[in-house]
């Protein structure tokens, strides 16, 4: 047993010698609460997780081993601003950090990581800035393109030509040539999800942008901003394909282009699957599977990062039966087997309540009048919904401020009743502890109604957050958000105070 257990070290040990990068320097100037992390994404997207610190010395000097086993491209964060690297094991590179730049003095990775500076990689587009996004959205379909589409496509030519250098490897030129090609896409689709055109003809623009986009790329070259694009390019094919079933008249029992599905089959499986399912099936349409595969795992991972055990376990068995064989399979079943602990540990968590006989709850007040002398701190939120679930991580904070205070918390969700048993699983698997009742869509018209009475704002978005005083009646109507930390502290503090 002893000497299973010293191979596994030694092979561990092995693997962490070649997996590395070696990042060293100095930051000029550095300042005293100013952390310097890198980021390191698992396929796309940033997340939080993924950062690691950096131990800096009080000269500002630092020398790390950063654990990579493959060509990466990393964000180096310091003092709120984000600086792009690209990394590949067994690698080395001095830099030195400021406030405004990096600059790169040496190492096997100095060539490539120059370029990406010469190229100002992490430059925000010309309409990116509020007021450029405020000016552009206000033109016309014809005066964008002019505009911005095609300045903008000029701009990106003119780095691509700049990273054909002697110096750089072929296969660095391909990925950073990949990579400034997808960020430019992903910019320009950002840009069309702000502007205030009609459906049809932000429609126009998405799919002009995405046409023609190469997407046949092996995994070996596509970074992060790829990956981010090819997110984005299933919701443009997504676009297309229900331009052409309207303009074309296809009928709901023939196939949807790029799908390979009915429209009547795709209702039925998004009665149970989510949207993750609906782009697995037009990735593995349409992607390369090398792609799909690595796509689909940070799905995957984003549904565990959630909590959402069903929507985890369907897309995970559909992704096994692609990819029988995938390395990243024991990681996958650790997301379920983890997800299955937690629910099973609050299965009988008695401080998290579904209010009796909700479905029967008229008013919001039904349930306030049951909290006579408390504050009401009262969540609008669905399960459907991002921004809700970016909030859920700051609730513990807001409950432990409160935790001896007069203070309650009701969570009114926003869910069809066929999401019933998800709604139930989802509180508990977020450990939500308070007050619960669910509504319909149609059901929770009155409650806005109530809610919003006295509001200026009429705006029934999700999600939104009120407070009542002790003896039921609604005194701050859109409160701060748990995020806001001290701002709603603040704000229920006050109405503690003046009871």
């Amino acid at each position: 047993m002893k000497k299973i257990l010293l191979l596994g070290l030694l092979n561990l040990c092995s693997l962490l010698a070649t997996a590395q990068f070696k990042l060293s320097g100095k930051i000029i100037n550095p300042k005293s609460k100013a952390e310097l992390q890198v980021n390191i994404p698992l396929v796309f997207g940033f997340h939080k997780n993924n950062s690691i610190t950096i131990p800096v010395a009080q000269n500002g000097s630092f020398d790390f081993v950063i654990p990579i086993k493959e060509k990466k491209l990393v964000t180096l964060i310091y003092d709120r601003i984000f600086y792009t690297l690209l990394l590949s094991a067994k690698g080395n590179l001095e830099i030195a950090v400021s406030d405004s730049t990096v600059k790169i003095i040496s190492g096997s990775a100095f060539a490539e990581n120059q370029v990406l500076r010469q190229v100002n990689f992490d430059e925000i587009p010309f309409f990116m800035s509020s007021d450029g996004i405020e000016k552009f959205k206000k033109m016309s379909l014809t005066e964008i393109n002019e505009k911005v589409i095609k300045p903008f496509y000029a701009i990106q030519e003119k780095k691509l030509r700049m990273i054909d250098q002697p110096q750089i490897s072929a296969a660095n030129k391909k990925h950073i040539a990949i990579e400034i090609d997808a960020l430019a896409t992903n910019y320009l689709n950002y840009f069309v999800s702000e502007t205030d055109l009609p459906k049809a003809a932000a429609d126009s623009l998405v799919i002009s942008i995405f046409d023609n986009k190469e997407v046949k790329v092996e995994p070996i070259n596509a970074g992060p901003n790829y990956y981010a694009f090819i997110d984005h390019y299933l919701r443009y094919l997504e676009i297309k394909a229900f331009v052409k079933v309207r303009n074309e008249k296809i009928p709901s029992n023939e196939l949807i282009p790029y799908f390979g599905i009915s429209l009547d089959s795709a209702n039925m499986l998004m009665k149970t699957y989510s949207k993750d399912y609906w782009r697995f099936l037009g990735a593995l349409n349409n992607v390369p599977l090398g792609i799909v595969k690595q796509y689909n795992f940070q799905q995957l991972t984003n549904l565990h990062a959630d909590k959402d055990l069903k929507h985890l376990m369907l897309l995970a068995n559909a992704h096994f039966k692609i990819f029988p064989d995938d390395e990243q399979m024991q990681t996958i079943k650790g997301y379920i087997n983890n997800l299955n602990s937690i629910l099973n540990k609050n299965e009988k968590n008695e401080n998290i309540v579904v209010f009796r006989d909700y479905r029967n709850v008229k008013s919001i007040y039904d349930v306030i009048k049951t909290l006579k002398g408390k504050v009401v701190y009262l969540d609008v939120w669905g399960t459907w919904c991002g921004p809700c679930k970016v909030e859920l991580p700051y609730n513990a904070a807001l409950k432990n401020e409160f935790k001896d205070k007069d203070v309650a918390f009701v969570y009114l969700d926003m869910d069809e009743e066929s999401k019933d048993g998800d709604w139930k699983e989802f509180i508990k698997m977020n450990e939500l502890t308070g007050i619960h009742l669910r509504k319909n869509r149609e059901q929770i018209a009155p409650f806005w109604k109530e809610l919003l009475a006295d509001a200026n704002d009429k705006a029934e978005y999700y999600p939104q957050y009120f407070i009542f005083d002790k003896e039921g009646k609604l005194i701050i109507s859109k409160a701060f958000r748990p995020s806001n930390g001290q701002k709603l502290y603040d704000q229920i503090t006050e109405v503690l105070n003046k009871n």
